[in-house]
């Protein structure tokens, strides 16, 4: 019989499957990815719209915007949107690396 090559051993270490929490936890964090995305995009929006008007900027508008647009960031990654959704595609990405899947859906 011959040796593996490299040293290896000639059978893998079977790849445990991951817990349902630890889907949980990377689902929540791509669609915590994805509000941060949204928020950075509103933020480069609102930045090449012209701000000189009839209309100052009062004490702590820019405050209210950044808040606006996080809550609205928010809002949109917490809608399922089918196969069309960033956040479902940072997890089906991310979830490789867990290893088999689990009985959870997406």
């Amino acid at each position: 019989m011959t040796a593996p090559i490299g040293g290896l051993p000639a059978a893998a270490p079977a790849v445990k499957a991951p817990r349902a929490q630890d889907e949980a936890k990377l689902k929540e964090s791509a669609k915590q990815l994805e509000a941060l995305f949204v928020q950075q995009l509103f933020t480069a929006m609102r930045t090449a719209v012209p701000t000189d008007g009839f209309l100052e900027k009062g004490p702590g508008e820019e405050l209210f915007t950044s808040m606006l647009d996080q809550t609205v960031a928010e809002q949109v990654a917490a809608q399922d949107r089918g196969p069309a959704d960033l956040s479902a595609s940072l997890f089906d990405a991310l979830r490789q690396r867990l290893g088999p899947a689990a009985d959870t859906p997406r």
